[in-house]
């Protein structure tokens, strides 16, 4: 009787699990994991292949992806993805173009970029222009608007745009570089944030690599046709892609 007890306790944990067809597991650059989450959730929901996320910044998750040898998409820029070494992309699936904007604190207020020379921005954030497509977005940006020089000395490096969206809700920064994915998540918290002209920086263009080892995955296809899905496209839509 102990015996059928547990079996039958076994044999209703697992019935009370989710059905699982498959697992996909995919990475993406902390700046997107709103819109990714959204879409994963989404798509597992229609495909019932369930999806495993890893969120960070792009330099930890291609040394994840790397070691691991099990995640199949990477979600970020493509112009970094495509430079990577030692990863063997096999296609990419689009989701969008990225877009810069400036933001600012609860009470501050900017009615045009030029106003970032005004000595009241103080402490501007920025994400490092060394590892950070919006940090490379914001320097190209204060370069062709001859910012560069003026405000410099106020710049606050830090690792990833969700560290300048922290600073700008606690109101320790002036201002800050970040997407427009970002801004339209904290919109309600912060004081506002005005796009930058996308002629004053390189385009971005944010993909999902496809890993070649995974390829071959029927849920990695199968991703890719939900991307494409009316579906998919609202949901990139709402996040500002």
């Amino acid at each position: 009787m102990p015996f059928l007890r547990r079996l039958f306790l076994i044999l209703s944990l697992c019935a009370a699990l989710p059905a699982f067809a498959d697992t996909l597991l995919i990475a993406a650059g902390a700046g997107y994991k709103r819109p990714v989450a959204e879409l994963s959730a989404a798509f597992e929901k229609q495909s019932g292949i369930h999806v495993e996320q890893i969120y960070g910044n792009m330099g930890n998750i291609v040394a994840q992806v790397k070691q691991s040898g099990e995640i199949a998409v990477v979600f970020g820029d493509h112009a970094f993805l495509s430079r990577v070494e030692g990863i063997d992309f096999a296609s990419y699936l689009a989701l969008g173009a990225g877009r810069l904007v400036i933001a600012w604190p609860a009470g501050g207020k900017l009615a045009e970029p030029d106003e970032l020379a005004d000595s009241r921005f103080a402490r501007i954030a920025v994400p490092n222009p060394k590892a950070a497509i919006y940090g490379i977005a914001a320097s190209e940006f204060l370069a062709s608007s001859n910012l560069d020089a003026r405000i410099k000395d106020r710049l606050q490096v830090v690792a990833t745009v969700p560290q300048v969206s922290a600073y700008l809700i606690s109101g320790e920064v002036d201002a800050g570089f970040i997407n427009l994915t970002e801004a339209l998540a904290i919109a309600p918290k912060i004081g506002g944030y005005r796009e930058i002209d996308a002629k004053l920086y390189a385009p971005i263009r944010i993909v999902g690599g496809v890993l070649r080892p995974q390829a071959e995955k029927t849920s990695v296809p199968a991703l890719g046709r939900f991307l494409e899905s009316p579906e998919a496209r609202a949901i990139l839509a709402k996040h500002g892609l």
